[in-house]
């Protein structure tokens, strides 16, 4: 027969044993987060007529892609979905809120903003972009796959249809040099949008 004593004693021990081992194993892993940055323009900007006011957006993105996990993909068919580096938000309102700033950076213009923000002014003209694929591999480049338009307020039929295909070496073998070449293509993507609009009468 074990004294209370004793008894006490191996309560005491195997109630800190699991306390210590839940300590252990209930530390989880800390998620690193990123988000999409712009890049000033490195070429001539395009100038945009004074009665232009643009939307940007909708943007449309891969069922894969739309996931707070970053996606990378291999030289094959094969996706890794990364559970600890993640987007700070939307994937989706990243990239309309960074080709708003690179096109009004290029465009010289305030008068540019999210579809979504037509309380802002009346908008004349509105880019709408789907994205085929925006994803690569830390070791190897990123692609930027998507067709886009320029629309006219009122007009059913687009002034532009373009399709780009942008690829940006990864310079850093990590999710830094991923996501940093992420923005380049974005901004490379910029430069084509401005040059554009550029050339549409008001």
């Amino acid at each position: 027969m074990i004294a209370p004593t004793v008894r006490v004693g191996i309560l005491v021990f195997s109630l800190g044993l699991v306390l210590g081992l839940a300590g252990c194993t209930g530390k989880s892993p800390k998620s690193d987060f990123y988000t999409l940055g712009t890049i000033p323009a490195t070429g001539p900007t395009a100038r945009l007529s004074a009665d232009m006011a643009i939307a940007i957006g909708p943007v449309t993105i891969p069922a894969e892609l739309d996931r707070k996990q970053i996606v990378t993909r291999d030289n094959g068919n094969r996706i890794k979905v990364a559970e600890l580096s993640r987007w700070a938000g939307p994937l989706q309102d990243n990239i309309t809120a960074v080709l708003t700033a690179n096109l009004a950076a290029r465009l010289g213009t305030d008068k540019i903003a999210p579809h979504y923000r037509e309380s802002l002014f009346p908008f004349t003209h509105q880019v709408v972009l789907n994205i085929n694929r925006f994803d690569g591999n830390p070791n190897g480049e990123v692609l930027l796959d998507a067709t886009w338009s320029i629309k006219q307020n009122g007009q059913s039929a687009p002034l532009v249809i373009q399709h780009s295909e942008i690829r940006t070496p990864v310079t850093t073998p990590d999710y830094n040099g991923l996501v940093a070449a992420q923005s380049k293509t974005l901004a490379d993507l910029s430069n084509q949008i401005a040059a554009a609009l550029g050339q549409l009468a008001p």
